[in-house]
């Protein structure tokens, strides 16, 4: 850990270690995402192009830097560096994986009898309990104080296999909030579009606890690790903990703020198809109407658009197709 050199400008851009297994990790998945596409293909889902490039960029790609760039080999002397890997790893890379939608890709990937089973076990208790937006942001808040507050760092940066566990942890901590809330449908059906933005920005508070804990903390955070650290270069290990909380800190208020902005999109994008929806079916209500008068039928019953309470009432009301005052 000594021999590292000074971190400057050009090492934090130029400086890479290949972490094996992470690589096997991230090929296996997008080839095993790429088989998925292919197989919605043969089954007439013909997959969004950008939900693929979310998947590889923002998803597996800012996996592989913060596990292989200067942010794995750097937290090995600096809190930073391995303040700010957990955060790419806890909040960007679940989001990028979700705008993949991997499980609805699965879902339509599957064979019809097969489809019936996959969503019975999206559907299972355990993993509704753990998917539910009141519950996984306080799992991330809670994972990120064990990782800060315990020997975890410590114990990651002796040994590939615990570095590797934790990587995963967090991904799939992360995991637990973005694929539900950007993907296939595991919520609950009152989870609508503005409640899930209402759960996204109070996960984007509690996130900032962690950073906010770090920052401020009294006494050195992971001080049985980087106490021992010998450096001659770099920030005190006092300055080195502010900074540290503050990358948590902006990291989770700047993906909260996109992540709003996706599910403000998503809302507008179904309310959109609604009312196309609700179009189109007064269309053919209205045709089944004129085709009823051409036949002369004498006695007209008042279609059900007309009397049923709610949007189709209301926009029957406006096209002026009731008597109902608009």
């Amino acid at each position: 850990m000594s021999t590292l050199p000074p971190l400057t400008v050009e090492r934090f851009f130029t400086t890479w270690a290949f972490d094996p297994w992470m690589a096997i990790l991230v090929v296996a998945t997008f080839a095993a995402y790429l088989l998925g596409v292919r197989a919605a293909s043969r089954r007439g889902h013909r997959w969004p192009i950008a939900r693929t490039v979310w998947f590889a960029t923002l998803g597996l790609g800012v996996a592989v830097i913060a596990t292989m760039s200067s942010l794995a080999v750097y937290s090995q002397v600096l809190l930073w560096p391995m303040a700010l890997q957990v955060s790419l790893l806890l909040t960007v890379v679940p989001v990028g994986l979700g705008l993949g939608d991997p499980l609805g890709l699965l879902t339509n990937a599957v064979s019809p009898d097969a489809a019936p089973r996959v969503r019975r076990a999206l559907a299972n208790p355990v993993v509704r309990a753990l998917t539910f937006p009141a519950v996984a942001p306080v799992l991330a808040v809670v994972t990120q104080f064990i990782v800060f507050y315990s020997g975890y760092i410590g114990a990651a940066q002796q040994s590939s296999v615990v570095m590797g566990v934790l990587q995963l942890q967090l991904i799939v901590t992360g995991c637990l909030f973005a694929l539900p809330m950007l993907g296939v449908e595991i919520l609950p059906s009152w989870c609508t579009q503005p409640i899930r933005m209402t759960f996204a920005g109070l996960d984007g508070l509690l996130d900032a606890i962690p950073g906010i804990a770090v920052m401020t903390s009294a006494g050195l955070v992971a001080h049985g690790y980087y106490g021992t650290v010998d450096r001659s270069w770099g920030p005190t290990p006092s300055w080195d903990q502010v900074i540290a909380g503050g990358l948590m800190l902006t990291v989770a208020e700047v993906v909260a703020i996109p992540f709003i902005a996706i599910l403000f999109r998503a809302w507008i994008r179904e309310d959109a198809a609604a009312a196309r929806d609700i179009d189109r079916r007064l269309d053919l209500e209205a045709l089944r109407t004129d085709a009823s008068l051409d036949e002369g039928t004498s006695e007209l019953t008042r279609p059900w658009w007309e009397t049923d309470p709610g949007p189709l009432a209301d926009r029957a009301a406006r096209y002026g197709w009731t008597d109902r005052p608009s």
